[in-house]
């Protein structure tokens, strides 16, 4: 543009519009479940639920917002009803100065930020068809949170490697259960350890 005047530096200026941000979308993929964090208070999008998380054990029980605010900073899961998969596709959550307050164990970024504290850190993914938090393993002491997603941190080092989802007292991931009567008196829990007798309520 011939009419700006040229910075003695040589750069050229530039002129620069503000927006404001009403929404936030969010991806839900094919296996149905996103997680999301955000600095300010969203409302919950149609079609979809909000989930916090809470570590019990082995198990990442999701808890549904039932208030239809997603406090700010609250990292969360987004899924179907019942903690079930949502449908694929990119869900819009409007933003809202109505103040909510929930607790939950992830943690998360606005912008994509790179984690250096001792500790394991556990990401949503899909494995073999299961739906989790997984301990990640790849990024050479660091980990790496993308803009706006939520992660589980756990402390020093984690014996857990994966975290499957339960809602309530049932669990989500599971499609069909074929029976094949086997006898065995070695007993496996979900993570491949070999236990010597069921302590516990679960799956064996």
């Amino acid at each position: 543009d011939q009419g700006r005047n040229q910075p003695t530096n040589g750069d050229w200026g530039y002129n620069w519009w503000l927006e404001e941000v009403t929404e936030l979308p969010v991806a839900v993929s094919a296996a149905g479940y996103a997680t999301l964090y955000a600095p300010v208070a969203l409302e919950v999008a149609d079609d979809v639920k909000a989930y916090t998380v809470t570590i019990n054990g082995e198990w990442a029980t999701l808890n549904e917002i039932t208030t239809g605010i997603i406090p700010a900073n609250t990292g969360v899961v987004i899924a179907g009803a019942n903690g079930e998969a949502a449908k694929e596709g990119t869900y819009n959550f409007a933003v809202t100065t109505t103040v909510a307050t929930a607790s939950s164990d992830l943690r998360g970024s606005a912008p994509a930020t790179y984690y250096t504290e001792a500790g394991t850190y556990h990401a949503l993914a899909q494995v073999d068809g299961v739906v989790g938090f997984y301990k990640d393993e790849f990024n050479e002491s660091r980990f790496q949170n993308n803009s706006h997603k939520a992660y589980l941190y756990v402390a020093g080092s984690a014996e857990t490697a994966s975290y499957s989802f339960r809602f309530g007292e049932g669990t989500t991931g599971i499609d069909e259960i074929t029976e094949n009567r086997v006898q065995s008196t070695v007993i496996y829990d979900l993570t491949g350890r070999c236990v010597e007798a069921i302590t516990a309520p679960g799956i064996y």
